[in-house]
């Protein structure tokens, strides 16, 4: 694996505002998680406490105003009202390039948040987002890379390790203030607005 806050990574001026589903409040995933965190902790990773696990919707890369993130919280919430709460199932886990995640499933529901959030956030002059992919990757990350390291041995524990999925369901929306703290190995933040589905 390559280290995940490399230089090219790291931000200049942040906290950025970011929309996350925040999966602290999910005893199931919490449990999940934990069930990797031993083995997880024998390797050079920034292991991610419950408390800052978290499935990334979408992230605005620059500084906001008062007044952008007004406009941006009034957008989300027109946006999001109308959206009914989904149910999703994480796992299994796996080691990509820099971090550790679990994937999540089935995508539509994680895909249709990031296309709301978007659309809200494309409504705020002067907010600009980096380009959609061109398929939503859902996930969580369990752990980031501190360093590089070969990862052969982890790769084979998480598939011998590999504990039940998990069920859970959506059902709000947070947008934060996105801290990167390098020196701990993953990100915090301060929230700044609930956003619950279909209210």
């Amino acid at each position: 694996m390559e280290t995940f806050f490399s230089d090219a990574k790291l931000w200049r001026d942040g906290p950025y505002p970011h929309f996350l589903v925040l999966l602290r409040e999910h005893p199931a995933y919490q449990a999940y998680a934990r069930a990797h965190r031993d083995l997880l902790e024998q390797h050079p990773l920034g292991v991610i406490p419950g408390e800052w696990l978290h499935a990334t919707i979408q992230g605005i890369h620059h500084r906001v105003s008062a007044g952008q993130l007004d406009e941006l919280k009034a957008a989300a919430r027109d946006e999001l009202r109308e959206m009914e709460p989904f149910s999703v199932q994480i796992g299994p886990v796996w080691p990509g390039v820099t971090a550790v995640t679990a994937a999540v499933y089935p995508e539509d529901g994680m895909t249709e948040l990031n296309r709301r959030v978007r659309r809200a956030a494309a409504r705020i002059p002067g907010i600009a987002m980096r380009p959609a992919e061109s398929r939503f990757w859902a996930h969580s990350t369990l752990a980031y890379a501190r360093e590089e390291f070969d990862d052969r041995r982890l790769n084979r524990a998480l598939r011998a390790l590999r504990p039940a999925r998990v069920d859970i369901t959506i059902d709000r929306v947070h947008l934060v203030n996105l801290h990167q703290d390098p020196a701990a190995g993953y990100y915090t933040w301060g929230v700044l607005e609930e956003f619950r589905l279909g209210a």
